[in-house]
């Protein structure tokens, strides 16, 4: 049977959240028409110089999981259930918020970076926490052609991420050569869903128009997608996975599927249940 190549559907506009000289920051999920890419309801990339921080202060997430992933610079992690670690580039953070925890992260250095949530499905809202740090080592990276891949989570080409979510996900940090393109296989099975973000540079879209940090690019379904750069070098992301088959109640850090739990979850939290962190 023939592959069909993945093409791209949608470009959305992501929002300037912070741009102050020393942070910018941009938020390219969740947005007013599409609140998710697979299981993934948050997208963040932020770039700082200074120590400032991004969830510095202790703070609580439920019914999601976070992923972190650093391109430069560092950050030290603490919570709730007494977990303690520390990221530098190229490393990669996966918390299981389940029921609740309470993080912060506290930069070691000026950073740059990705936040990213998925949903947890309705049936694992309530798990019990949990928390893992993959060192830049652990995560499987390998060239074909111009392009150099890593693969933070899922199965990408021959090679599986370390992280092991309770969704069906992908998640790679490809680069890419100016003027050089790259086609990648990526069945169904890995991603039903996916998407695009470029980190730095800007990637050649087949109409003519260049894809950058400015947007989230959507594609459609099929077993290979093809990347070129444009006439600068480019890093970006695919990400995706699964659609999301439940509800998506958005609460500050909070992800439910039903109001009832949205309520519960900031109950647990002012009632101590989630831990405490100061």
């Amino acid at each position: 049977m023939q592959n069909k190549t993945r093409i791209i559907t949608d470009v959305l506009s992501a929002q300037k959240i912070i741009d102050d000289g020393d942070m910018l920051l941009w938020r390219a999920l969740p947005q007013r028409d599409r609140l998710s890419i697979g299981p993934y309801v948050f997208v963040d990339h932020y770039n700082h110089q200074s120590k400032r921080g991004i969830g510095d202060r202790p703070h609580p997430h439920a019914g999601i999981e976070v992923i972190s992933y650093l391109f430069e610079g560092g950050v030290a992690h603490r919570d709730s259930k007494g977990l303690k670690g520390e990221l530098n580039a190229l490393d990669a953070q996966y918390i299981n918020a389940g029921r609740g925890i309470i993080h912060a992260e506290q930069p070691t250095s000026g950073r740059h970076g990705l936040q990213l949530w998925t949903s947890l499905p309705a049936d694992k809202k309530l798990m019990e926490p949990s928390y893992q740090e993959y060192k830049s080592d652990q995560i499987p990276e390998f060239n074909k052609g111009q392009a150099t891949i890593r693969v933070v989570a899922g199965h990408l080409e021959c090679y599986d991420g370390p992280i092991q979510t309770q969704t069906t996900n992908l998640l790679a940090h490809i680069r890419l050569l100016a003027n050089q393109s790259v086609t990648l296989n990526v069945d169904e099975k890995s991603a039903e869903e996916l998407g695009i973000y470029v980190v730095t540079g800007q990637l050649a879209l087949p109409d003519g128009r260049k894809l950058g940090s400015d947007s989230i690019a959507v594609l459609s379904t099929g077993d290979s997608v093809t990347l070129t750069a444009s006439d600068i070098d480019v890093e970006l992301v695919l990400l995706g996975g699964d659609t999301i088959k439940d509800n998506i109640i958005f609460d500050g850090p909070f992800v439910m599927d039903t109001e009832e739990r949205i309520v519960q979850a900031y109950e647990d939290y002012h009632s101590g249940k989630m831990g405490q962190l100061v």
